[in-house]
Protein backbone atom coordinates (compact mmCIF):
# COMPACT_ATOMS: atom_id res chain seq x y z
CA UNK A 1 0.00 0.00 0.00
CA UNK A 2 1.79 3.07 -1.26
CA UNK A 3 1.01 6.47 1.13
CA UNK A 4 -1.24 9.21 -0.73
CA UNK A 5 1.56 11.59 -1.42
CA UNK A 6 3.33 9.06 -3.56
CA UNK A 7 0.30 8.51 -5.63
CA UNK A 8 0.28 12.15 -6.28
CA UNK A 9 3.80 11.53 -7.51
CA UNK A 10 2.69 8.78 -9.61
CA UNK A 11 -0.09 11.64 -10.49
CA UNK A 12 3.06 13.39 -12.30
CA UNK A 13 4.28 10.67 -13.94
CA UNK A 14 1.20 9.76 -15.57
CA UNK A 15 0.92 12.95 -17.40
CA UNK A 16 4.43 12.69 -18.31
CA UNK A 17 3.55 8.87 -19.61
CA UNK A 18 6.46 8.11 -17.36
CA UNK A 19 4.89 5.34 -15.37
CA UNK A 20 6.24 1.93 -15.32
CA UNK A 21 3.38 -0.63 -15.78
CA UNK A 22 3.43 -1.84 -12.51
CA UNK A 23 3.03 1.93 -10.93
CA UNK A 24 0.62 2.78 -13.88
CA UNK A 25 -1.93 -0.60 -12.81
CA UNK A 26 -1.76 0.64 -9.36
CA UNK A 27 -1.93 4.30 -10.04
CA UNK A 28 -5.28 3.51 -11.71
CA UNK A 29 -6.67 1.37 -9.05
CA UNK A 30 -6.06 4.44 -6.88
CA UNK A 31 -7.11 7.33 -8.73
CA UNK A 32 -10.66 5.28 -9.61
CA UNK A 33 -11.70 6.13 -6.74
CA UNK A 34 -9.68 9.28 -5.14
CA UNK A 35 -11.12 12.76 -6.60
CA UNK A 36 -7.80 14.80 -5.46
CA UNK A 37 -5.76 13.31 -7.82
CA UNK A 38 -7.65 13.21 -10.74
CA UNK A 39 -8.31 16.71 -9.65
CA UNK A 40 -4.58 16.95 -9.70
CA UNK A 41 -3.61 15.19 -13.30
CA UNK A 42 -6.55 17.36 -15.00
CA UNK A 43 -4.85 20.49 -13.95
CA UNK A 44 -1.11 18.93 -14.72
CA UNK A 45 -2.46 18.28 -18.06
CA UNK A 46 -3.71 21.63 -18.77
CA UNK A 47 -0.47 23.16 -17.54
CA UNK A 48 1.52 20.54 -19.88
CA UNK A 49 -0.70 21.60 -22.78
CA UNK A 50 -0.15 25.43 -22.83
CA UNK A 51 3.81 24.97 -21.94
CA UNK A 52 3.93 22.91 -25.17
CA UNK A 53 3.58 26.33 -27.34
CA UNK A 54 6.57 26.76 -26.50
CA UNK A 55 8.96 24.50 -24.88
CA UNK A 56 10.19 22.14 -27.56
CA UNK A 57 9.22 18.19 -27.14
CA UNK A 58 12.55 16.29 -24.65
CA UNK A 59 13.09 13.30 -22.80
CA UNK A 60 14.20 14.21 -18.57
CA UNK A 61 16.98 13.17 -17.25
CA UNK A 62 17.12 9.49 -16.74
CA UNK A 63 17.19 9.88 -12.96
CA UNK A 64 15.04 12.75 -12.47
CA UNK A 65 12.20 10.48 -11.02
CA UNK A 66 14.57 7.89 -9.85
CA UNK A 67 15.96 10.94 -7.56
CA UNK A 68 12.86 12.06 -6.09
CA UNK A 69 11.30 8.73 -4.93
CA UNK A 70 14.49 8.33 -3.32
CA UNK A 71 14.04 11.18 -1.54
CA UNK A 72 10.19 10.36 -0.98
CA UNK A 73 11.44 7.29 0.71
CA UNK A 74 14.37 8.44 2.75
CA UNK A 75 11.07 11.28 4.01
CA UNK A 76 9.09 7.90 4.71
CA UNK A 77 11.64 6.58 7.08
CA UNK A 78 12.50 9.59 8.74
CA UNK A 79 8.46 10.07 9.47
CA UNK A 80 8.00 6.52 10.55
CA UNK A 81 11.28 6.18 13.22
CA UNK A 82 9.62 10.08 14.62
CA UNK A 83 6.93 8.33 15.08
CA UNK A 84 8.13 4.43 16.12
CA UNK A 85 10.58 5.25 18.48
CA UNK A 86 13.65 3.79 19.42
CA UNK A 87 14.09 0.19 18.26
CA UNK A 88 12.36 -2.51 20.50
CA UNK A 89 10.03 -0.53 21.68
CA UNK A 90 7.67 0.31 18.50
CA UNK A 91 4.67 2.39 19.06
CA UNK A 92 1.88 2.56 16.79
CA UNK A 93 2.18 4.63 13.38
CA UNK A 94 -0.70 6.00 13.50
CA UNK A 95 -2.06 8.64 16.15
CA UNK A 96 -5.95 8.58 17.34
CA UNK A 97 -7.77 11.60 17.87
CA UNK A 98 -11.58 11.67 19.59
CA UNK A 99 -14.16 11.83 16.86
CA UNK A 100 -16.59 15.22 17.25
CA UNK A 101 -19.65 13.79 19.14
CA UNK A 102 -22.42 15.42 20.73
CA UNK A 103 -21.72 16.44 24.63
CA UNK A 104 -21.46 13.50 27.10
CA UNK A 105 -21.48 11.14 23.90
CA UNK A 106 -18.07 8.61 23.39
CA UNK A 107 -17.66 8.00 19.40
CA UNK A 108 -15.62 5.82 17.85
CA UNK A 109 -12.17 6.77 17.14
CA UNK A 110 -11.12 8.19 14.08
CA UNK A 111 -7.48 7.59 12.45
CA UNK A 112 -5.23 10.09 11.60
CA UNK A 113 -1.90 10.49 9.62
CA UNK A 114 0.80 12.89 10.77
CA UNK A 115 0.80 15.71 8.09
CA UNK A 116 3.61 15.42 5.34
CA UNK A 117 4.21 18.41 3.29
CA UNK A 118 7.55 18.41 1.75
CA UNK A 119 6.81 14.61 0.41
CA UNK A 120 3.48 15.95 -1.21
CA UNK A 121 5.71 19.56 -3.17
CA UNK A 122 8.07 16.85 -4.41
CA UNK A 123 5.57 15.52 -7.21
CA UNK A 124 5.37 19.40 -8.70
CA UNK A 125 8.99 19.48 -8.27
CA UNK A 126 9.06 17.01 -10.22
CA UNK A 127 7.12 18.86 -13.52
CA UNK A 128 8.68 22.11 -12.18
CA UNK A 129 12.19 20.58 -12.97
CA UNK A 130 11.78 18.93 -16.39
CA UNK A 131 9.54 22.13 -17.58
CA UNK A 132 13.04 24.02 -16.67
CA UNK A 133 15.27 21.96 -18.84
CA UNK A 134 13.12 22.71 -21.72
CA UNK A 135 12.69 26.15 -21.31
CA UNK A 136 16.63 26.54 -20.62
CA UNK A 137 17.34 24.23 -23.50
CA UNK A 138 14.87 25.76 -26.11
CA UNK A 139 16.24 29.82 -24.92
CA UNK A 140 19.70 28.58 -24.96
CA UNK A 141 19.23 27.11 -28.77
CA UNK A 142 16.82 30.40 -29.57
CA UNK A 143 19.95 32.83 -28.80
CA UNK A 144 22.42 30.53 -30.33
CA UNK A 145 20.82 30.96 -33.07
CA UNK A 146 19.79 34.40 -33.16
CA UNK A 147 24.17 35.32 -32.79
CA UNK A 148 24.39 33.10 -35.98
CA UNK A 149 22.05 35.06 -37.74
CA UNK A 150 23.58 38.35 -36.17
CA UNK A 151 26.47 37.35 -37.68
CA UNK A 152 25.68 36.24 -40.83
CA UNK A 153 24.15 39.41 -41.60
CA UNK A 154 27.25 41.52 -40.44
CA UNK A 155 28.90 39.48 -42.58
CA UNK A 156 26.85 39.91 -45.70
CA UNK A 157 26.48 43.52 -45.00
CA UNK A 158 30.30 43.78 -44.37
CA UNK A 159 30.55 42.46 -48.02
CA UNK A 160 27.58 44.95 -49.80
CA UNK A 161 29.79 47.79 -48.30
CA UNK A 162 33.08 46.39 -49.83
CA UNK A 163 30.99 45.73 -53.53
CA UNK A 164 29.48 49.02 -53.43
CA UNK A 165 33.22 50.84 -52.61
CA UNK A 166 34.83 48.66 -55.47
CA UNK A 167 32.56 49.41 -57.83
CA UNK A 168 32.69 53.17 -56.98
CA UNK A 169 36.56 53.19 -57.63
CA UNK A 170 36.22 51.21 -60.64
CA UNK A 171 33.95 53.83 -62.22
CA UNK A 172 36.68 56.77 -61.10
CA UNK A 173 38.73 57.65 -64.16
CA UNK A 174 41.49 57.64 -61.94
CA UNK A 175 41.56 54.25 -60.60
CA UNK A 176 44.73 51.70 -61.12
CA UNK A 177 43.99 47.84 -61.29
CA UNK A 178 47.39 45.51 -60.65
CA UNK A 179 46.97 41.71 -61.00
CA UNK A 180 48.38 39.58 -57.97
CA UNK A 181 49.86 36.15 -58.38
CA UNK A 182 48.95 33.59 -56.87
CA UNK A 183 51.42 31.40 -54.86
CA UNK A 184 52.02 28.10 -53.31
CA UNK A 185 49.58 28.86 -50.89
CA UNK A 186 46.71 29.37 -53.18
CA UNK A 187 47.54 28.31 -56.74
CA UNK A 188 44.20 28.57 -58.23
CA UNK A 189 43.53 32.35 -57.00
CA UNK A 190 42.88 34.74 -59.16
CA UNK A 191 43.37 38.85 -57.06
CA UNK A 192 43.74 42.38 -58.00
CA UNK A 193 44.67 45.51 -56.34
CA UNK A 194 42.64 48.09 -57.41
CA UNK A 195 43.06 51.46 -55.74
CA UNK A 196 42.50 55.94 -56.57
CA UNK A 197 45.78 57.52 -56.25
CA UNK A 198 46.17 60.14 -53.85
CA UNK A 199 43.39 58.54 -51.56
CA UNK A 200 43.17 55.63 -49.09
CA UNK A 201 40.31 54.02 -51.47
CA UNK A 202 42.62 51.02 -52.13
CA UNK A 203 40.74 47.41 -52.23
CA UNK A 204 42.46 43.52 -53.17
CA UNK A 205 39.46 41.27 -54.34
CA UNK A 206 40.13 37.76 -55.04
CA UNK A 207 38.68 34.55 -55.79
CA UNK A 208 39.70 30.69 -55.40
CA UNK A 209 41.11 31.40 -51.79
CA UNK A 210 40.92 28.65 -49.80
CA UNK A 211 38.98 28.90 -46.41
CA UNK A 212 41.28 29.77 -43.45
CA UNK A 213 41.60 27.46 -40.95
CA UNK A 214 40.82 27.64 -37.09
CA UNK A 215 42.45 30.51 -35.90
CA UNK A 216 44.12 31.73 -39.03
CA UNK A 217 43.45 34.62 -41.62
CA UNK A 218 44.98 36.28 -44.38
CA UNK A 219 47.00 39.27 -43.38
CA UNK A 220 47.25 42.49 -45.80
CA UNK A 221 50.53 43.85 -47.07
CA UNK A 222 52.40 47.04 -48.87
CA UNK A 223 55.92 47.59 -49.23
CA UNK A 224 57.38 50.98 -50.12
CA UNK A 225 60.76 53.10 -49.73
CA UNK A 226 60.08 52.26 -45.92
CA UNK A 227 60.05 48.94 -45.70
CA UNK A 228 57.04 46.12 -45.33
CA UNK A 229 54.08 47.48 -43.08
CA UNK A 230 51.13 44.67 -42.31
CA UNK A 231 47.58 45.90 -42.60
CA UNK A 232 44.83 44.07 -41.00
CA UNK A 233 44.12 40.16 -40.96
CA UNK A 234 40.30 38.68 -42.53
CA UNK A 235 39.26 35.13 -41.36
CA UNK A 236 37.78 33.99 -44.74
CA UNK A 237 34.90 31.13 -45.38
CA UNK A 238 35.58 30.51 -48.53
CA UNK A 239 31.94 32.19 -49.31
CA UNK A 240 31.62 34.26 -52.43
CA UNK A 241 34.63 36.66 -53.39
CA UNK A 242 37.32 37.65 -50.49
CA UNK A 243 37.11 41.27 -50.33
CA UNK A 244 39.07 43.36 -47.83
CA UNK A 245 40.19 47.59 -47.75
CA UNK A 246 43.95 48.35 -47.11
CA UNK A 247 42.72 51.39 -46.65
CA UNK A 248 46.57 53.15 -47.32
CA UNK A 249 47.46 55.74 -49.99
CA UNK A 250 48.98 53.77 -52.48
CA UNK A 251 50.44 55.85 -54.91
CA UNK A 252 53.83 56.02 -53.89
CA UNK A 253 54.25 51.89 -52.98
CA UNK A 254 56.20 49.29 -54.74
CA UNK A 255 53.91 46.15 -53.72
CA UNK A 256 51.22 44.44 -52.39
CA UNK A 257 50.59 41.42 -51.11
CA UNK A 258 48.14 38.64 -48.53
CA UNK A 259 49.69 36.10 -46.34
CA UNK A 260 48.85 33.26 -44.35
CA UNK A 261 49.21 34.24 -40.73
CA UNK A 262 47.31 33.47 -37.41
CA UNK A 263 44.09 35.66 -36.75
CA UNK A 264 45.91 38.28 -34.51
CA UNK A 265 48.58 38.30 -37.69
CA UNK A 266 52.01 38.68 -38.18
CA UNK A 267 54.14 41.78 -36.39
CA UNK A 268 57.48 40.88 -37.86
CA UNK A 269 58.31 38.76 -40.36
CA UNK A 270 55.79 38.48 -42.97
CA UNK A 271 54.50 34.74 -43.20
CA UNK A 272 53.65 32.60 -46.44
CA UNK A 273 52.56 34.66 -49.20
CA UNK A 274 49.08 33.89 -50.65
CA UNK A 275 49.56 36.40 -53.76
CA UNK A 276 51.98 39.13 -54.57
CA UNK A 277 51.90 41.90 -57.36
CA UNK A 278 54.34 44.75 -57.92
CA UNK A 279 52.34 48.32 -58.68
Amino acid sequence: MIHHDAELLLAAGAVLDDLAPDEQAAYEVHRAGCAACAVAEDELALVLADLVLVVPERLPPPDLLAGIRRAIDAEDEVDEGRIAGAAGNPSPPLRLLPKAASPGAAGPPVVARPPRPVAGALALVAVLAIVAVGIGARTAGLQAELDRSEAVVERLRAELDGRGAVLAAAVDPAHVSVVLHPKAVAPDAQATVMYVPGTETAWVVAERLPTTGPGQGYQLWYADQAGVHGLQTVVYDGIGPFVAPLGVDLATSDAVMLTLEDAGGAQGEPGPQVVFGEL
